[in-house]
């Protein structure tokens, strides 16, 4: 699955880069009918490194998690975006995601460390923002 979206980004990119731009929607089509994107789009990054195309970041526009069944927005903290962008074949998240809130007595994505799992976390009535993804940017 991480090989699948790396790659598929790959073929993007270099699609990207020498504009064309029919086969990259063809490409998004193919990704999303499979069922491994779980995001709304992504928009990365490409630097030229002696000569050659390469990716310096992706940023992940509406991030989701799976859990239990159900795709979920997650909250902002470290763990949660590391380990959103190792999943997706990526080090880790880098500055220049951003936020919106999530409501009062709703549950989310969290990732649990020890258990190795997305769990669902509620959120409580404190009538606060709870801060969610709503884009992250990994490296």
């Amino acid at each position: 699955m991480k090989t699948n979206i790396a790659l598929s980004l790959l073929a993007i990119t270099s699609t990207v880069a020498f504009a064309q731009v029919e086969s990259t929607e063809q490409l998004m089509q193919n990704i999303a009918q499979n069922g491994t994107v779980t995001f709304e789009k992504a928009v990365v990054e490409v630097n030229q490194v002696d000569g050659v195309l390469a990716t310096s970041a992706t940023t992940y526009y509406s991030p989701r998690v799976w859990v239990r069944g159900y795709l979920e927005s997650f909250f902002v903290n470290p763990t949660n975006g590391n380990q959103f962008c190792e999943e997706r074949g990526h080090n880790q998240e880098v500055t220049g995601s951003t936020i919106k809130c999530g409501e009062d007595e709703s549950s989310y994505a969290n990732y649990d460390w020890y258990a190795k799992a997305w769990t669902k976390k509620s959120t409580g009535s404190k009538n606060q923002c709870y801060q969610l993804y709503a884009t992250i940017k990994c490296q």
